[in-house]
């Protein structure tokens, strides 16, 4: 006969893991009692103290999601309910209820509870349920971004983002840009520390320079200008020179040659020394780094069946640093500037003829002119000349005789380069080669003879200029200078 438990009178054993469970749950039903007397003696106290009422935590949406949790049935090793549960307990499953209707913890009362900022009591105001609204507001924007109250809310997008089609590029630089040959100098590149040393010698020039010039009295600084001209103008022929030296030595940078031509460190360097630092300066910074006086022109000798040998020189097809001639001023060319044949003036840009004597183009005028023996009824006084174009033919002017003339009447100025084949007893005669000697202007001219059209021109040096490098320590061509030449000539087979 099947026993039946329900309507057996003897004691119903409970199994361990039922047993455990229940004494769990009234465990937790004993805790939340806890809870809430406490928080009832809190809000007590503080409404004794301070007469103010605690905001109440709780909120009606939880009441929703309030779920019945029926404790089970205990049975018996055959399976059978021997106890049915009397009781139930409602508990609240926070997994059930959204995010945005989680309560907050209350804080603790404290006694700076009646202590309110106006702006925090406005808000009370018009907020009635603070708590619930701060949940509201954590579900709109991101729990996360709350839980930090040092960010800032992210801006809302306004429209759609304009359209920009008129895009340039801003040069923002003060100083002087930098070639390309400068910036892909490879740095790896093997040199000697002790040309790096002799380079940044000048540095140390310059320094003694600044310490120098607050001393009373200016003996000490003259000396330090002797050597710091006679340095530039060794530089000028190093021959151990490479890109990695140049930007290693950083003779190009703020506080190198640019202090010097700039006067950035507050010494007043001598105006043949700021030129001749400008110059060596645009001439490394444009790459020229050979030292060679005929870089970019090869030299060819003919010999003759009777034993007369004959030399040509012609400019490199290939070679990449030559400066265009064709244009109005001085360009890139500093008062002084040296050369010791025509061709190289030309290679440099400073003028476009390999043997004429005026360079121009029509309808733009004279771009410079070269003073010269020849037979022309020249005069030269320095800052002032009479200058005379060439004959033309059948009383019509030559091309030279026109671009005089336009630049006399476009009053544009005209680069003057003295000769060493000017008469010795001229003073601004260079004794070797060709000197750029700055700007002139064509101030009137007269004719000479009408039947060849043979023009002078009265052309006057414009202000603003240094003077004329012929004498002193300032002359040019420098010793260095004239020592280098020669030797290529004796390399020539030529006279020194």
């Amino acid at each position: 006969m099947e026993n039946n438990p329900s309507n057996s009178g003897q004691e119903p054993s409970e199994d361990y893991p039922s047993a455990l469970a229940k004494a769990k749950l009234l465990a937790v039903e004993e805790s939340m009692q806890r809870t809430r007397q406490r928080q009832a003696e809190s809000q007590r106290s503080s409404i004794e103290r301070t007469g103010r009422a605690t905001p109440e935590v709780t909120s009606s949406l939880g009441q929703r999601y309030r779920t019945s949790i029926m404790l089970p049935s205990l049975q018996d090793r055959t399976g059978g309910n021997v106890v049915k549960q009397e009781h139930e307990i409602d508990l609240l499953n926070p997994r059930d209820i959204p995010k945005s209707s989680r309560l907050v913890e209350a804080s603790k009362p404290n006694q700076y509870t009646s202590v309110v900022s106006v702006k925090k009591r406005k808000q009370e105001e018009q907020s009635p349920d603070p708590v619930h609204a701060m949940v509201e507001h954590a579900a709109g924007h991101g729990s996360a971004l709350l839980n930090r109250p040092f960010a800032p809310r992210k801006k809302p997008v306004r429209g759609a983002r304009p359209l920009y089609d008129n895009v340039r590029l801003v040069d923002t630089r003060t100083t002087r840009h930098s070639s390309e040959w400068y910036e892909r100098i490879d740095m790896k590149q093997k040199f000697a520390r002790s040309d790096l040393e002799s380079l940044k010698y000048l540095k140390s020039l310059i320094r003694t320079c600044e310490g120098d010039a607050g001393k009373d009295g200016n003996s000490e600084l003259q000396a330090t200008f002797l050597r710091l001209r006679r340095r530039l103008h060794q530089m000028e022929f190093y021959d151990f020179l490479s890109g990695v030296l140049v930007k290693r030595s950083k003779l190009l940078e703020d506080e190198g040659l640019p202090s010097i031509f700039n006067g950035s460190n507050g010494v007043q360097y001598p105006w043949d020394i700021r030129a001749d630092s400008l110059s060596l300066y645009l001439r490394w910074l444009a790459g020229v780094i050979d030292p060679h006086l005929l870089r970019g022109i090869d030299t060819k000798s003919y010999k003759a069946a009777n034993g007369k040998e004959t030399k040509c020189r012609c400019l490199q097809k290939n070679y990449e640093i030559r400066v265009s001639c064709n244009y109005i001023g001085a360009g890139g060319l500093q008062n002084g500037q040296w050369w010791p044949l025509q061709i190289c003036a030309m290679r440099d840009g400073a003028h476009g003829e390999i043997e004429g004597g005026i360079h121009g183009q029509p309808g733009k005028g004279a771009y410079s002119v070269v003073l010269s023996s020849g037979g022309y009824a020249d005069k030269d006084s320095g800052s002032t000349i009479q200058y005379c174009g060439t004959a033309g033919m059948d009383a019509k002017p030559s091309a030279g005789t026109l671009y005089l003339k336009d630049s006399c009447k476009y009053k544009t100025p005209v680069r003057v380069l003295r000769s060493s084949a000017l008469p010795a007893q001229n003073p601004w005669r260079p004794p070797k080669g060709l000197r750029y000697d700055g700007l002139y202007d064509v101030v009137e001219y007269e004719i000479l003879d009408a039947g060849t059209a043979m023009h002078r021109f009265t052309m006057s040096r414009r202000n603003g200029q240094d003077s004329i490098r012929y004498q002193s320590v300032e002359k040019r061509p420098t010793d260095e200078e004239l020592a280098e030449y020669s030797k290529i000539r004796a390399l020539l087979g030529l006279a020194a």
